[in-house]
């Protein structure tokens, strides 16, 4: 696990290697254990390492025999043994027993498109093939690890942050309305677009060849989700799979963890791990208010696994305290509630393990969440929406991302606001044509039946932009390597493809998904309903806002230039004094705010560094 970086603009080697010491300071607690550069006549690269594998020898850039391909990643490639293995026989020799080092051997012997197909894992990596100067970016397949670009002019660049980017003075750092726009709609921002004019992502699954002669970009998409045909598959071969995804990510020479909820996810995670790490330490979070406490469940997991659990409890002086450290770690706005309980969990577990396993993904594979309910078919869909709105009619299904004519995204999950209320926030219209959008909303039309396209929206959207980034921004920020078992390639092609019937039915969500619970698990784990991590946040930011002082200060977000004031402070207003004010919404609206603040002031000072 590391934070990569890398500057494609000519300067002079002293100067490059200053430039570089900047930007890698931005990522510090992304590798605290090492850091590594390499420099040429018109590129500049560098990492900052967590040493996870080979923790003595497995420092980066990493070489291929003749010193042609140097490769950067930061990530882990979890079938790197069975990789060198194959490279062995045909005669590669390693200097070291890095996963890093497979990428260079790997890619001289197959090229990009080979050595893709090959690697299991989560990964951010850059390849610079000296020999035809070209420079290979490449994120994996479903957005466990970040990787940003900008790109102007005979100048590029990429990184594990953004902020990095943001330092280049050549890279436009305005707010991108069109972005803001989303984000007021979804709490995060999806796709390619970033929230700065000037950044763009690498998108999950998709590579990126830079041309350093001639800077011409070329995008490609090694993996797309398959989701022909459907294919039943029986609960013990489930298992199999289950256990082999969760086996090769226990793989690592530091202390490794399971972060345990007490819903079936994590607690799938955790037991199969207990039967191969016995003792293995297990996390939970928990809250004093005990609507909203799950942790016994968590519990109850850990007695019947033998796992050595540590249990933490998250109130209101956490919440004050932490939302703004948690934003420092962000790259751009997320309004995500759960962001503070898990920098929190991650921050605790840091004390006893480097590496946690996670069971991010299982609810977009499996059909885990209750909204999907709408989406089995076109019947439930209309009358579903026939109970929300009374009086207004039948609604066609979304057909967009975020502009349909309910405001729901195409996996049936609510908006934060809908198009009248961001066109009120913002002064004038500003939604354009997206080819991410189009890409997304063709891809998803590819589907085999309704609740198919419903999780394939979450896992392209929801999953990388949101759940994912809060996995990785959280534990990053805390040195810990967070794994999410759920996300292996072989496993994610069986859960998508599984029938309806094996998925969600009117009564039952994650249905094949229980049937490898009950071989494993107390029947009372196996039985839940999905709760979902809920916080007690009408009070909190009813507190928070009440303490930040002039709300026309605080929401006067000048970097925003179509930000309307007066028209967030009398929405957060009315919402205050409503009674029931909508929690969602106003966290956002808080983390836009605070992002906003926080970002151009750290900003501004390491301008003057």
């Amino acid at each position: 696990m590391c934070g990569i970086v890398g500057v494609c603009d000519p300067m002079a080697p002293n100067q490059a290697r200053r430039l570089l010491g900047r930007l890698l300071a931005t990522m510090e607690a992304r590798g605290p254990d090492g850091s590594g550069e390499f420099v040429d006549d018109s590129i500049v690269m560098g990492m900052k390492r967590l040493a996870v594998i080979d923790v003595e020898g497995g420092g980066q850039p990493l070489l291929s025999r003749n010193g042609q391909v140097v490769a950067l990643q930061n990530g882990e490639i979890y079938n790197h043994v069975a990789l060198r293995h194959e490279l062995e026989q045909q005669g590669v020799l390693f200097r070291t027993a890095s996963d890093t080092e497979v990428l260079a051997h790997g890619y001289e012997r197959w090229g990009i498109d080979g050595l893709l197909a090959k690697l299991d894992g989560m990964y951010a990596l850059a390849i610079l093939d000296r020999r035809n100067q070209q420079l290979h970016l490449a994120r994996d397949r479903f957005g466990e690890k970040p990787l940003y670009y900008s790109a102007t002019g005979h100048r590029f660049a990429y990184s594990s942050n953004s902020k990095a980017l943001a330092l280049l003075p050549w890279v436009d750092c305005d707010i991108a309305a069109g972005s803001v726009d989303r984000y007021l709609a979804l709490h995060y921002v999806p796709g390619r677009r970033t929230i700065f004019k000037g950044v763009q992502r690498v998108l999950p699954g998709e590579r990126l060849t830079v041309s350093l002669r001639s800077f011409t970009l070329h995008h490609e998409r090694y993996y797309s989700p398959v989701v022909r045909p459907i294919v039943p598959v029986d609960a013990r071969t489930l298992l199999e799979r289950i256990v082999h995804a969760v086996t090769s990510r226990l793989v690592a020479d530091v202390p490794v963890g399971v972060f345990l909820s007490g819903g079936i996810d994590s607690s799938i995670v955790a037991s199969v791990a207990a039967r191969h790490h016995p003792a293995i330490d297990t996390f939970s979070m928990g809250f004093k208010d005990v609507r909203y406490d799950e942790s016994v469940h968590a519990e109850v997991v850990a007695r019947a696994i033998g796992s050595s659990h540590h249990h933490f409890t998250f109130d209101e002086t956490a919440f004050h305290e932490l939302l703004p450290t948690v934003v420092e770690s962000l790259d751009e706005p997320l309004g995500d509630q759960a962001l503070l309980p898990t920098y929190w969990l991650c921050r605790e577990a840091k004390r006893h393990v480097t590496v946690v396993l996670s069971g991010e993904g299982a609810d977009e594979l499996f059909a885990g969440y209750d909204y999907y309910g709408t989406m089995l078919s076109r019947r439930s869909w209309r009358v579903g929406l026939k109970e929300w709105v009374s009086g207004r009619g039948a609604v066609d299904p979304p057909h967009t991302l975020c502009d349909n004519s309910w405001p729901v995204t195409p996996s049936g999950f609510p908006l934060v606001m809908d198009s009248a209320g961001r066109r009120g926030l913002l002064e004038k219209p500003v939604h354009a044509p997206d080819p991410w959008e189009e890409s997304l909303l063709s891809s998803l039309n590819a589907a085999e039946n309704p609740l198919q396209r419903a999780t394939l929206a979450d896992v392209l959207t929801w999953l990388p932009d949101d759940l994912l980034v809060k996995l990785d921004r959280m534990a990053m920020a805390n040195s810990l390597e967070g794994r999410a078992p759920f996300l292996s390639p072989a496993l994610v092609d069986v859960a998508l493809r599984l029938p309806e019937t094996q998925r969600m039915t009117g009564t039952q969500t994650k249905i094949a998904l229980r049937e490898v619970a009950a071989l494993l698990l107390p029947q009372a784990i196996v039985r839940r309903k999905k709760h979902g991590f809920i916080l007690p946040m009408a009070k909190w930011l009813q507190q928070w806002l009440g303490r930040v002082g002039d709300l026309r200060d605080y929401f006067n977000l000048h970097r925003i230039k179509e930000f309307d004031v007066a028209a967030a402070v009398s929405l957060v207003e009315r919402e205050l004094v409503s009674g029931c004010p909508n929690e969602r919404l106003l966290f956002s609206l808080v983390m836009l705010a605070e992002w906003h603040h926080s970002f151009f002031k750290r900003m501004a000072s390491d301008f003057r560094m």
